[in-house]
């Protein structure tokens, strides 16, 4: 008679992987909660001379996720490996993955003694240069509004999957607004706007990801006295601005050549800021 092996009632009787058995004990990764349920964090940083640029934002953002979302892990000995893998490969693009780790009882609930898990991987640097004639066009794709998750880089990405299916190869950027019809981000990046009084990026209390690049925009747009404002941004000042920027860690300031195919000027502000960013590390 074939008997069944008693389990905890939180664990699978049995997992399979790409239809092949793993013995659930053999390893916890088919039960991540960052698999199952998107809940953990993500950082992409770039090493440049063996050093991670704006890594004290890097920390801060991540340490401010893990205790909005109460995600326990020490970050210490996370942070002293990602250095030495800079120190390891130069110049390289590094990402960081955090999750609550593997679930501990079975729904969305937590039991506050998971263990907390974190990858790294490094990647080849992208070409030096910025690209050039960059092209934006604005998406259909909204993005939901949500303060307690506004902010952080959350592993919950699907409205950005979504908007990059719908971009395809219409332009190097697409636009997304929020669902009350507020200008919010590119899919992959910041944005900044060039208007009549002085530069603008949209608010982010609502939904986006609050970018390391942005912050040292805002951070050095004041120390150089050019005037940049955070507020809410409907999509139709897209249609009035001077001119565009764009902002991540992999291509720092990014001006926009066009948008819907409408010629934006690169102005004075946008070139300074651009050269700043570029020669910072910190």
């Amino acid at each position: 008679m074939n008997v069944t092996p008693k389990m905890a009632p939180n664990k699978p009787l049995a997992v399979l992987v790409d239809g092949q058995p793993m013995f659930p004990a053999a390893m916890d990764w088919p039960l991540d909660r960052g698999l199952h349920y998107g809940d953990g964090l993500f950082e992409t940083m770039m090493a440049r001379g063996g050093v991670i640029r704006f890594v004290s934002l890097h920390r801060a953002r991540l340490a401010a996720g893990c205790a909005r979302l109460r995600i326990n892990l020490a970050l210490e000995p996370l942070w002293k490996q990602a250095s030495a893998l800079a120190q390891q490969h130069g110049n390289a693009v590094l990402k960081l993955l955090v999750t609550r780790g593997p679930m501990t009882q079975r729904g969305y609930g937590i039991s506050g003694d998971e263990p907390g898990r974190w990858l790294l991987f490094a990647y080849p640097a992208p070409d030096s240069g910025q690209p050039s004639d960059v092209s934006v066009v604005t998406l259909q794709a909204r993005l939901g509004e949500n303060a307690a998750l506004a902010g952080i880089k959350h592993c919950n990405r699907l409205e950005q999957v979504l908007a990059r299916m719908e971009l395809g190869t219409k332009a190097f950027e697409g636009l997304m607004g929020s669902s009350s019809d507020l200008l919010i981000s590119g899919t992959m990046s910041n944005v900044f706007l060039d208007t009549d009084v002085g530069l603008v990026t949209p608010s982010l209390q609502l939904c986006g990801i609050a970018g390391v690049t942005r912050a040292v925009v805002l951070r050095e747009a004041a120390a150089m006295g050019i005037p940049v404002q955070v507020a809410n941004v409907p999509m139709a000042a897209l249609d009035d601005c001077r001119g565009v920027f764009l902002t991540n860690v992999r291509m720092g300031v990014l001006p926009v050549a066009r948008h819907n195919g409408r010629e934006l000027a690169t102005g004075d502000h946008a070139r300074a800021l651009a050269t700043r960013v570029a020669s910072l590390e910190n």
